[in-house]
């Protein structure tokens, strides 16, 4: 179980989030929706552990196969990162290094077993159709392939959190469809946080919904587009015109 508790990040009196409490169980999909400003990312980046709150706390509790239950906090060591997959809502990568590469080299920085990156790797570049790239330059890929590898890196040691920020931002419709198929092929065994602005898509991939408003979690919702109608301005009364 993931598990955020008061969880607070603020950059500024009214900026980020604050007091945030938020449960998502192995094998929920829960899609974060909210206007702009209203601490979606904050919020994904303390369950990524990218922040660490300023008050409150962030838990990971993992159950193996001998049914014995780990628990990790966000602010306590790597122990909890490491189980983390994250992609941001810019995907930064070295423009200058090849697709293979950059996987190797960051499933290496994050860990991951010698015997095991090799296989990692490839795994994560079926997963996100990029065999074809695998040797072409980041820095020379389309907007959206980059994206791709974005997602391949968040994916690669099969991590316990992932935390995908807008992460059908600025490519095209099948490559959407691509993202939402993957979300849901990896979501049995993990706790997935995703932000976005589409209901139709949180809804193909989601299994509920959680509402930002003004840095808190105001409710958890089943519906997508029940949740960021609330985001909407009302609208004026019939037959009366707007100012």
């Amino acid at each position: 179980m993931l598990t955020l508790t008061d969880a607070t990040f603020l950059y500024a009196e009214t900026c980020g989030i604050r007091g945030a409490s938020l449960r998502v169980a192995p094998g929920e999909v829960v899609g974060v929706v909210g206007a702009n400003g209203a601490g979606k990312s904050t919020l994904l980046g303390l369950a990524a552990a990218a922040l660490v709150p300023q008050a409150g706390t962030v838990q990971l509790a993992l159950t193996d196969l001998a049914g014995r239950t780990r628990k990790y906090r966000s602010d306590q060591g790597i122990g909890y990162r490491r189980h983390v997959g994250y992609m941001t809502e810019l995907a930064p990568a070295y423009a200058e290094m090849r697709v293979e590469s950059y996987l190797r080299f960051r499933a290496k920085l994050r860990g991951e077993r010698f015997l095991r990156i090799r296989r990692r790797v490839k795994e994560a570049l079926e997963r996100c159709g990029l065999m074809a790239a695998r040797r072409r330059t980041i820095g020379k890929l389309s907007l959206g392939m980059r994206r791709r590898v974005a997602l391949a890196e968040a994916l690669l040691t099969m991590p316990s959190v992932l935390v995908l920020d807008d992460p059908f931002a600025g490519i095209d419709a099948a490559m959407r469809a691509d993202f939402a198929e993957v979300i849901k092929e990896v979501s049995p065994r993990a706790h997935v946080l995703i932000s976005g602005h589409d209901p139709a898509l949180l809804g193909a991939c989601c299994t509920r919904f959680a509402l930002v408003e003004r840095g808190r979690v105001a409710e958890a919702s089943l519906d997508a587009a029940a949740a960021m109608a609330r985001l909407l301005p009302e609208p004026a009364p019939e037959g009366q015109g707007r100012a």
